[in-house]
């Protein structure tokens, strides 16, 4: 005879999961499985390899999903465009939306906001209402950590010059590693599963040395050093100390077993005076004075993806150097989409990371904080990173968003389930 049990206590995992049935919440696996597929286009570009390109594989696989999503059963759709982190995503692109008649480039700006910006946030729309249960939030993870790891072995097999294969630079793999790192730090694993983490780890470590970004060797520092400190929080002074030398150590051994290439890199960071990007007219504090000027005379922005546009044309004095990328996140935003866009844009940064937190801070079952945990460090490395880049509309950006919505939904739904007392543990015989 079948008997079933209310569970008050602190769930396992696979139990999360079955929250979902309590609530008469429909799965939606085909759909789910076809969204994550569909990230090897968007994310891992596989659709830009050879041989692949004319196939058109990423919109194929959306709109199947769509189709699944209309035949399995609805779509959840409560709290998603309510959510905080979401209404601040469809405010960026409200703003970019009426910033495209004050565009420097108008015709560039529409392109890319209803070409590549909307297809992305189509994904995230799928991505949020097809993951329904607890091991759906944790398959969207490992399915980012995989695609990261596929442009980490592009970027090792093509190297850092010719990585363009992918339409992808060194730097924006690099960034990616970063954030797949920290994600996957935090993640629970078993068994295989673990030396799996390992090598994902290793690989991950491998292909942001190799890519030569100065900027991810401070970022994958800055997360092994903020998971030191929440991992010791309570013993602040083990915590620090712990984190520096784990730090010191990644960039010593780097600097020892690395290529040329790696010794030159580590080498101006810590000779940082001698760095071109201090003194020359190319460097990034001079583009960042420029964009500082875009921002002050066109407070209300040059239109979506125009910075280069706006450098080359607006500013004045500029003698062979003209058509640079911001190089800065939150530059790029705010010139722009104006200082409104920027301030958004600090918003949905904001919001996403406090939600992460908030996850990660909560004590009613151990995977909720571990998914937490690892959503505030791949944050946390997407902050660090994109402060020398410019990736403000970068899809791993709001594929963090997804996930970090899609977590919140889900285990506020759990909580809120089990505080009911309709948590049904697996039946027994």
């Amino acid at each position: 005879m079948l008997m079933s049990q209310t569970a008050r206590t602190k769930p396992r995992p696979d139990s999360l999961s079955r929250v979902w049935d309590a609530g008469r919440i429909i799965e939606t696996p085909v759909a789910n499985r076809l969204t994550l597929a569909s990230l090897f286009v968007f994310l891992a570009k596989v659709g830009n390899l050879p041989h692949l390109g004319h196939f058109e594989i990423g919109k194929i696989l959306i709109g199947l999903s769509v189709l699944a999503l209309l035949f399995e059963g609805g779509g959840w759709k409560e709290s998603v465009l309510s959510h905080p982190v979401m209404r601040s995503y469809l405010g960026l692109f409200t703003i970019a939306l009426l910033t495209i008649p004050i565009a420097v480039w108008p015709g560039g700006s529409a392109h890319f906001l209803f070409g590549n910006y909307l297809k992305d946030m189509v994904l995230v729309i799928l991505l949020i209402v097809t993951t329904r249960t607890a091991r759906d939030v944790r398959r969207m993870m490992w399915t980012v950590i995989v695609n990261t790891l596929i442009l980490d072995a592009i970027l090792l097999h093509y190297g850092d010059q010719n990585i363009t294969i992918v339409h992808l630079g060194k730097n924006e793999i690099a960034m990616t590693s970063v954030i797949a790192f920290g994600m996957l730090l935090g993640l629970p694993t078993a068994g295989l599963g673990k030396i799996f983490k390992g090598a994902a780890g290793l690989m991950l470590i491998v292909g942001i040395f190799m890519s030569v970004s100065r900027g991810s060797y401070l970022g994958v520092s800055a997360v092994l050093m903020l998971y030191m400190f929440l991992r010791f929080g309570r013993r602040a002074g083990l915590a620090v100390m712990a984190s520096v030398v784990m730090a010191f150590s990644l960039l010593v051994g780097a600097y020892q077993l690395g290529p040329p290439k790696v010794h030159h890199a580590l080498s101006t960071l810590i000779h940082i005076n001698k760095d071109y990007n201090l003194t020359a007219r190319t460097g990034r504090i001079a583009i960042w004075g420029r964009g500082l000027k875009i921002v002050k005379d066109h407070p209300l922005g040059v239109g979506m993806r125009n910075f280069p546009i706006a450098e080359g044309k607006l500013v004045e004095d500029v003698i062979g150097e003209r058509w640079m990328d911001a190089h800065n996140a939150l530059l790029e935003v705010t010139a722009e989409l104006g200082i409104l866009g920027g301030l958004v844009f600090l918003i949905l940064l904001k919001r996403g990371m406090q939600t992460a937190n908030r996850l990660r801070k909560n004590s009613e079952t151990e995977e909720m904080a571990r998914v937490g945990l690892s959503l505030v460090l791949a944050l946390f490395g997407y902050f660090v990173t994109a402060a020398f880049l410019s990736e403000a509309y970068a899809v791993i950006l709001y594929i963090q968003m997804a996930a970090i919505i899609s977590a919140d939904r889900v285990y506020s739904y759990t909580l809120m389930m089990m505080r009911k007392g309709d948590v049904v543990s697996q039946p027994s015989a």
